[in-house]
């Protein structure tokens, strides 16, 4: 299956000076047709969680040149094999410097950009609540430059962890420039309907996205999923919410979030997601097929969804 959001490239990049744990992990999430490919991520927080989650200290934080030293590695290592179909995302635009670098961005690949994480930045504001009280919430005058910057570069938008007023603001500037054919994605955002986080998304939400034909990646980090302890089952409950809210699976893709990189609270992160990646499409196959998913909307839920927003037939 593709994983519409794996933080892997942070992973390679935190372990870069030893890489032997990254290696076992990744001969084991590609073996058997886990994870086929899917959008591998770096990932971007504040300065202060960078350093204490993933030791990263602000003077090595450069998007660029972090990128370059990922797909370096990658390659001397062979750590992704060639079969691996994958798109590169940057989750959080806080550090990018100027916007004329995201054509050096999409250069080296990236194709999905989370424009803001948690916290709030330079281009909107996330769903962490600001400190600052009145603060007003949404996009900001370099946030609408952006969007059609990146709407303009074909990199696509990905809508998860902003706040509902920095969503609303995104939508609104890609309306204005739907003859471009934005792509508008929510990566790792279940449904509130059925579990209320802050993350996930609301009815009207899901249906804005499907106004650009984008993706839902419906995640199985299991607080997002329930707010009790029937995870598996409502992890079902959130694709089917989808299905029956828009008629069909095409909008709706399988995401894992793993965070079991992390460099604190390891046995937290690992208890928190719903499925191993090294199991995980045998066991999504089985839970959909029980709850009388037909075969073809399976491979769209797991691949041809993938494909087909990626451009990829």
């Amino acid at each position: 299956m593709y994983d519409f959001h794996y933080d892997l490239l942070t992973y390679i990049y935190i372990n870069k000076n030893n890489l032997s744990e990254v290696k076992k992990h990744c001969k084991k999430i590609f073996n058997k047709n886990n994870i086929t490919g899917g959008i591998f991520n770096l990932f971007y927080m504040t300065e202060e969680e960078m350093k204490n989650e993933l030791n990263i200290t602000s003077e090595e934080i450069n998007i660029i040149n972090n990128l370059k030293e990922v797909k370096e590695i990658i390659k001397r290592e062979n750590l992704i094999p060639e079969n691996i179909n994958y798109t590169i995302g940057i989750e959080g635009l806080d550090y990018l410097e100027k916007l004329d670098d995201l054509n050096i961005l999409y250069e080296l690949g990236v194709r999905s950009v989370n424009p803001v994480w948690n916290n709030h930045n330079k281009f909107g504001t996330g769903v962490r609540p600001a400190k600052i009280i009145n603060k007003k919430n949404g996009l900001t005058k370099l946030g609408k430059e952006l969007i059609y910057k990146l709407i303009e570069t074909g990199i696509g938008i990905d809508l998860s962890h902003s706040d509902e007023e920095t969503f609303w603001d995104i939508i609104e500037e890609c309306r204005k420039y739907k003859n471009l054919k934005p792509k508008v994605l929510a990566s790792h955002s279940n449904c509130k309907a059925i579990c209320n986080a802050r993350r996930n998304l609301t009815d009207d939400q899901i249906r804005a996205i499907k106004e650009f034909n984008g993706i839902i990646g419906i995640v199985s980090i299991k607080t997002f999923c329930s707010s009790n302890k029937h995870y598996e089952q409502a992890y079902i409950e959130n694709i089917t919410h989808i299905k029956n809210l828009l008629g069909e699976v095409d909008n709706i893709g399988l995401a894992t979030d793993d965070m079991t990189y992390y460099k604190i609270d390891r046995r937290y992160y690992k208890k928190l997601n719903l499925f191993k990646q090294s199991n995980i499409n045998e066991k999504i196959t089985k839970l959909l097929l029980k709850n009388n998913y037909t075969n073809d909307e399976i491979n769209k839920l797991k691949i041809e969804n993938y494909s087909r927003f990626w451009n990829l037939k």
